[in-house]
């Protein structure tokens, strides 16, 4: 099987309806997430004045954090559906509505108090527990399960049809009553006649995955390894990631802001952020130190020239241009590096966190901030974080610079060749 071959199988990957709608579906949480951050940021300034002000009234500004990241599977569920629902070209807001409905009976535990219980009036209440990064899986599933029913029942005409003058919002409505039942019952029949619980088989069968959501040396590494394997074949790294790591990435993150919430120190540091502001500098492949070398130390026109282009874009975390401009994809003058580079940030990273050199991430800060400023925010203002930001990019740039240089004096012969 040749590189081309390589390449187009795992194109039709990355393509797949089911993780293109779950990688766009998943996108939902970015905004959540960044806006539930800043309450996390606003209760830990680290200025002691502040901290002495704001602390009356913590567990006030704590509510949005717990229906940011402590809800996004609910979140994941209507969006995941609507996306996929949108590919069929079937209605996406009463399927989503239903993978709701499913996802809460699969999920969630009601739990019933006959009496007060410390200060809780009598009633029904639901743990948020499943609802965060924790049910992820199952929102996945629920998603995927009950767009195919509706799309199945739609098919094949096997929906109630409303007559001609009835509002369009309505005959949809119907239209989703026959699968709808369909998806209940099945749910109901799973949950409480055969007892299963689905949220922790499907944990279960993840496991093994979930290896590369500790706090490990092989969970820093082996992540960032692939994801740029992935991406010389041109299929972005993180489609295929993003589903497969991101609830245990999102679980670590949100029991960071958790403890924080409640006065503690932060408990993992195998989070998302690890990757975007200490690995992910400029884009994949920690492409910044290229675009910095381009701009800087090259000497052909097409180096300078691509330089000046992809400055700017990368010190935003932008390197799309960069990419497929020089490309960085199938070059062989880059492959190496591309690699090489994140996987020793990541390395690097790994040791100043496991030796308390710098903070734990506990908020999501806007990706397409520059690199210092977004670890310095995303660990609570730690300046240490600036620093190994800084450190990250001279290791990057010291990988870089040997295959820069031979891509540069190539460029410089070719140009130099087609002027004689």
């Amino acid at each position: 099987m040749n590189f081309d071959t390589i390449s187009a199988k795992m194109g039709q990957v990355a393509n797949n309806r089911y993780l293109t709608a779950i990688r766009d579906g998943m996108s939902v949480i970015i905004p959540v997430s960044i806006i539930g951050s800043f309450f996390t940021i606003l209760l830990n300034l680290p200025i002691d004045a502040w901290k002495n002000f704001i602390q009356p009234y913590a567990s006030m500004l704590s509510v949005p954090m717990y229906y940011s990241i402590n809800l996004m599977a609910i979140y994941c569920v209507f969006s995941i559906t609507s996306h996929l629902s949108k590919y069929y070209k079937i209605d996406p807001i009463s399927t989503s509505v239903l993978a709701e409905m499913s996802f809460f009976i699969l999920a969630i535990n009601p739990i019933v108090l006959d009496k007060a219980k410390a200060g809780i009036a009598p009633g029904t209440y639901m743990s948020i527990g499943n609802m965060g990064a924790q049910g992820l899986f199952t929102a996945i599933l629920c998603a995927i399960f009950s767009t195919e029913v509706v799309r199945l029942f739609t098919q094949h005409n096997w929906v109630i049809k409303m007559p001609d003058g009835v509002p369009a919002a309505v005959g949809k409505s119907f239209s989703a009553l026959l699968p709808g039942i369909l998806i209940i019952v099945v749910s109901f029949v799973l949950k409480e006649i055969f007892k299963l619980d689905i949220n922790a088989i499907l944990t279960w069968v993840f496991s093994p995955i979930g290896y590369f959501g500790r706090d490990n040396f092989l969970s820093a590494i082996i992540p960032v390894f692939l994801i740029t394997i992935i991406w010389l074949f041109g299929v972005h790294g993180m489609v295929i990631a993003t589903p497969i790591l991101y609830p245990y990435w999102y679980a670590n993150l949100n029991a960071n802001v958790a403890a924080v919430a409640h006065g503690q120190a932060p408990i993992h540091f195998m989070t998302e952020q690890f990757f975007q502001w200490f690995v992910w500098i400029g884009g994949a492949g920690a492409t910044l130190s290229l675009a910095i070398l381009l701009a800087f130390a090259g000497k052909s026109k097409f180096s300078k020239t691509m330089g000046a282009v992809t400055l700017v874009p990368a010190i935003f975390n932008i390197n799309e241009p960069l990419i497929f401009g020089i490309p960085i994809i199938m070059n062989p003058y880059f492959a190496i590096p591309f690699v090489l580079a994140p996987t020793a940030m990541a390395a690097m990273t790994y040791v100043a966190m496991k030796l308390h050199l710098v903070a734990y991430t506990t908020a999501v800060a806007p990706w397409t901030l520059p690199g210092p400023i977004g670890a310095w925010m995303a660990t609570g203002f730690d300046w240490r974080a600036i620093v190994l930001c800084i450190v990250n990019i001279l290791i990057s740039l010291v990988i870089y610079y040997p295959f820069f240089k031979m891509f540069d004096n190539n460029q410089l012969k070719l140009e130099q060749g087609a002027k004689e």
